[in-house]
């Protein structure tokens, strides 16, 4: 112990102060070192990754590779040992300026190790003030609980590590942010089992705004709302909250917002204010949590044959829905669950990986699992946060029911693969844009092309009623326009039931321009191209180059000789780029006996999107170039590029 300084006390006396050998670091914010009530400088950008790495596994070995992943990104130079090295000798160096001469930083094969001792570290402050607050919860010690939360969440200065530098540390700080709104969203629940609602609203109106998709924190929001008397503004959030569901990942929101609303429209007396806290609810032990049916759902008669067949056969079964977006495949799983529910007497559960709307994250594989043991009744204060030991008490949970499982959007099986149900009579669907190639031979693996002629009309005119009726013809053409794609067969109705006064031929005529059709392909918060350009966005960029070439041509139907001659590209390379569109269901393969030249073929609605993405690119190229360098070449070019 060393002494820093005296203590004037009430009676006017000094008092010696002694203080143990303790560092203060701080992960949850910019990245902080404290000694002695004073800062210590950490030093530049590959020190502080350095350090935020061994602060993230504090009193674990961290390799000089894992190390040196972080630092370059994956491209560590040949020095890299050397270098993280001398990294570690500096923050070394700045300990001891600051006055602190114990081992902290320790060599350990095969990297290094932060010695966590007696220092404090606000993260597993964090954790432990949040396990301390779920013991009190369980306890039904509520307003404790409510202290400790509130104490815990203070400790956060901001973004986790957010001057961090570093895709391995970005990602590790989004696991934390995840764990924060975890928190934020227990500690809410009991504030307002305390009747706190009004204290509430301002910071949950923030929370939404940042995270408008996040259905637990807009559900509390507008509980908060109600029991304040606002309710009109509880409407409202709700009604943003469902043009975002719609606008972000194309559906409607899920149970707890949808049962919220119809509770707030009826005055339901479960969602009043309690007067004292309600006792802990009890396990759900046969969930059912999966989004409403679809309204009018048409078509798919072989696909639901064989779902039923899949259901009835000797399990575990699996089964892999994919195919482009707007297709329906996260509809045709909802209907399907809706109508074999019953006869799951383990329950159904669902997860929506949000693969439409965003790039998978190495978190998604424990997110889920968590997910579903809070489905089958695991208590916050019981769920596990390792990975390994949330799928053991999953697996042991799911071994004996009879279950099924929903996974919409998934990107990989990376996301799923601990969840897939392991007792012998339950059944998992997934959908997926991709074909996720550990499954496809395993799996019932049902590939979704648009619905047939007649049932296209059908779904139009079970939505619009006599209007389509009397106009069969232009009902059948807009149809066709809509490429007999679900999706934008319900934009295209609801733009008509919005509009009365619109005649069936009247959006038939705007549709029937190929450059402006998207453009038409929208109402209120659904919008065709913006999911479409959502699956763009995940192509590589070679890949999205392809894609934007293939729009240049004047077919839906093509050879790869073609490709390869008008295009002036290499066939192996143009084979490779082309066939990784078809694996993502942007392009389909048309099977044929010509096996030396491969055919492919747009969906119509998609090729519209191409020729539109190329036609931009060309006009940003023509802007962008000096008149001086228009020549005859760079004409030819803009005459085959137009």
């Amino acid at each position: 112990m060393r002494w820093y300084g005296k203590l004037f006390v009430a009676h006017g006396q000094q008092e010696e102060v002694f203080m143990t050998d303790r560092l203060k670091f701080g992960l949850l914010g910019p990245l902080h070192l404290e000694f002695a009530e004073r800062r210590i400088s950490i030093g530049g950008p590959r020190q502080r990754i350095v350090l935020a790495m061994l602060l993230l596994n504090a009193d674990r070995v961290v390799s000089i590779d894992r190390i040196s992943e972080a630092v370059w990104n994956g491209h560590p130079p040949a020095t890299a040992r050397t270098q993280v090295a001398i990294c570690v000798a500096e923050l070394r160096k700045a300990f001891r300026a600051a006055g602190f001469r114990d081992d902290v930083l320790l060599t350990s094969s095969p990297g290094y190790l932060l010695r966590r001792a007696e220092h404090e570290v606000d993260l597993l402050s964090f954790r432990a003030k949040v396990a301390e607050a779920r013991e009190l919860t369980h306890r039904g010690e509520i307003v404790r609980a409510t202290e400790r939360y509130d104490e815990a969440l203070a400790l956060w200065r901001g973004r986790a590590l957010c001057d961090i530098s570093s895709a391995v540390v970005e990602l590790e700080a989004e696991r934390l942010e995840e764990q924060k709104l975890a928190v934020q969203e227990e500690r809410t629940a009991l504030h307002l089992q305390l009747g706190r609602h009004r204290e509430l609203i301002s910071e949950l109106t923030a929370l939404v705004a940042e995270k408008p998709l996040r259905e637990q924190t807009r559900a509390q929001l507008m509980l908060a709302q109600y029991r304040a008397g606002r309710r009109a503004e509880a409407m409202e959030t709700f009604r943003q909250g469902r043009q975002h569901f719609i606008e972000e990942i194309g559906l409607e929101p899920g149970p707890i917002l949808q049962e919220l609303h119809e509770a707030i429209l009826n005055d339901d007396p479960a969602i009043q204010a309690p007067t004292r806290p309600r006792p802990p609810t009890r396990p759900v032990t046969r969930p059912n949590t999966f989004p409403a049916d679809v309204v009018s759902f048409h078509g798919r008669a072989a696909e639901i044959a064989a779902l039923d067949e899949l259901a009835d056969a000797p399990g575990p079964t699996v089964a892999l829905i994919t195919g482009c977006t707007g297709i329906g495949k996260s509809a045709l799983t909802v209907h399907w669950a809706h109508r074999k529910a019953e006869e799951f007497t383990g329950g159904v559960l669902y997860a929506n990986l949000h693969a439409c709307c965003r790039e998978p994250q190495e978190s998604d594989a424990l997110e889920t699992v968590q997910q579903f043991l809070r489905q089958l009744g695991t208590t916050a204060s019981d769920l596990p946060d390792d990975l390994d030991t949330a799928t053991a008490l999953y697996q042991d949970l799911m071994r004996e029911r009879r279950a099924l499982v929903l996974l919409d959007n998934v990107a990989t099986y990376q996301q799923i693969h601990r969840v897939l149900p392991p007792g012998p009579r339950s059944t998992a669907v997934v959908t997926s844009q991709n074909q996720i190639t550990e499954l496809v031979g395993t799996a019932l693996w049902l590939r979704l092309r648009p619905v047939r002629d007649q049932e296209a009309v059908e779904l139009l005119t079970e939505l619009l009623g006599d209007r389509a009726r009397a106009e069969p013809r232009a009902t059948a053409e807009l149809a066709e326009l809509c490429g007999r794609l679900p999706a934008a067969l319900r934009i295209a109705a609801n733009k008509l039931i919005a509009k009365p006064h619109w005649t069936v031929q009247r959006l038939v005529n705007r549709l029937a321009e190929p450059r402006t059709r998207l453009d038409h392909l929208e109402h209120g918060g659904e919008r065709l191209r913006s999911r479409m350009h959502a699956s763009y966005q995940r192509l590589s960029p070679d890949v999205a180059r392809m894609f934007r070439l293939l729009g240049r041509l004047d077919t839906s139907e093509f050879g790869l000789h073609d490709v390869c001659a008008l295009l002036r590209l290499d066939p192996n390379e143009a084979e490779r780029l082309i066939e990784s569109l078809v694996d993502v269901h942007l392009l389909d393969g048309v099977p044929g006996p010509d096996t030396e030249d491969l055919r492919y073929r747009f969906p119509p609605l998609l090729r519209t999107f191409a020729a539109e993405l190329n036609h931009n690119e060309v006009r940003a190229a023509e802007a962008a170039r000096p008149p001086r360098l228009v020549g005859r070449s760079a004409k030819a070019e803009l005459r085959f590029a137009t």
